[in-house]
């Protein structure tokens, strides 16, 4: 089974595509395949990525919907859409935003009524020891927070319902 994320490069939209990941990772980008490596460095967010054999250094940054990343001494800025949200957005659940794993809720910034745009973050949960920021994915109105802070949630759960804007 492949796993394909859209990306905004320049301006212009691409696919990469996962073709398989043992004994090698093997991407495709726009129809093009490549064999990738990762050798983690010391430095946070640092590394040298091998494509196709050849190495490459590599420092990348999330900044809310965007990923920076410098390949060599070229600079890039990609729009990203974390996959729990693009597999949503897919499959028609726009409207409620569901636990991809299950934790426990730390924190809700959501109340039902309240206007919010894409990217405000709605709840922060808590999952295999990591803090993760749920957000909009659009622009809406709160239309129901089904947790409540302290409470624990299996995978699956809906967290919280959007109305879209009008």
């Amino acid at each position: 089974m492949s796993t394909s994320f859209p990306f905004t490069l320049d301006g212009q939209t691409h696919t990469l595509t996962i073709r398989a990941r043992r004994p090698a990772l093997v991407v495709e980008v726009d129809g093009r395949c490549y064999t990738v490596s990762e050798n983690l460095s010391d430095m946070p967010g640092q590394s040298t990525l091998r494509i196709d054999g050849r190495a490459h250094q590599v420092a990348r940054t999330r900044e809310g919907d965007r990923v920076h990343v410098k390949l060599d001494r070229t600079t890039w800025s990609v729009a990203y859409e974390d996959p729990v949200t693009a597999a949503q957005h897919d499959a028609g659940g726009d409207d409620v935003l569901r636990a991809d794993m299950p934790g426990v809720v730390v924190s809700l910034n959501a109340t039902p009524g309240a206007a919010v745009a894409s990217g405000d973050v709605l709840l922060v949960i808590e999952s295999m020891k990591m803090q993760i920021n749920v957000v909009a994915h659009r622009d809406g109105t709160v239309e129901n927070v089904h947790v409540e802070v302290n409470q624990s949630f299996d995978k699956g759960t809906e967290l919280v319902s959007l109305h879209p804007s009008t």
